[in-house]
């Protein structure tokens, strides 16, 4: 499910740009500095309500550099030594959805609808979005689903052309550990 709103910038070698203008092949930089391609740019258009009511990241938190709208499924990668104290990982993931109800985001829409960009890498990336560390569509084995694939927005692709992610990277942070996690960075 793609999960950034389109104007959310994102690094590339040339600079920021926003997310819903990078088209396949355009490169982008992850979070480790590696230029990667972009596979697919994938956009959705659904119902800002439930499951995909659009959250307001408030910047400087996570390292923001201004607010970004995302889908409550987006997920932050967060490391540093708090995150090593207190999870014993270098690095976390915190979906945005567990950030509500704290300082650093907000419910951000009362539109009916709302549209979501993402890029599908060729690994389980982290990217640099408008400078905090953002997640980029993970697909895990999707390509080896033929009925789960069909289903997705990835049908049209050649399934042997796309990635394989494999299991996640950083394990996901609960709400409450997120919540804590949140506001001790906004302190």
């Amino acid at each position: 499910m793609p999960s950034l709103a389109p104007k959310t910038q994102v690094a590339t070698p040339n600079g920021y740009q926003e997310v819903g203008e990078l088209r396949r092949g355009d490169l982008v930089l992850t979070a480790d500095g590696k230029s990667v391609p972009d596979l697919q740019t994938l956009t959705r258009t659904v119902p800002a309500k439930g499951h995909f009511s659009p959250v307001l990241l408030r910047a400087p938190v996570f390292g923001l550099q201004q607010d970004i709208i995302v889908a409550p499924s987006q997920r932050l990668v967060i490391s540093g030594s708090e995150v090593e104290y207190l999870f014993g990982r270098e690095s976390v993931l915190v979906p945005a959805f567990h950030l509500l109800g704290g300082t650093s985001a907000r419910a951000a829409s009362h539109r009916l609808l709302t549209t979501y960009t993402q890029l599908l890498l060729p690994g389980h990336e982290a990217l640099d979005a408008a400078g905090t560390v953002a997640e980029s569509l993970y697909i895990g084995r999707l390509r080896r689903k033929k009925d789960q694939l069909n289903a997705s927005l990835l049908a049209n692709l050649d399934r042997n052309q796309l990635p394989d992610h494999g299991p996640s990277i950083f394990p996901v942070l609960r709400a409450f550990d997120a919540l804590v996690l949140a506001e001790q960075r906004a302190a």
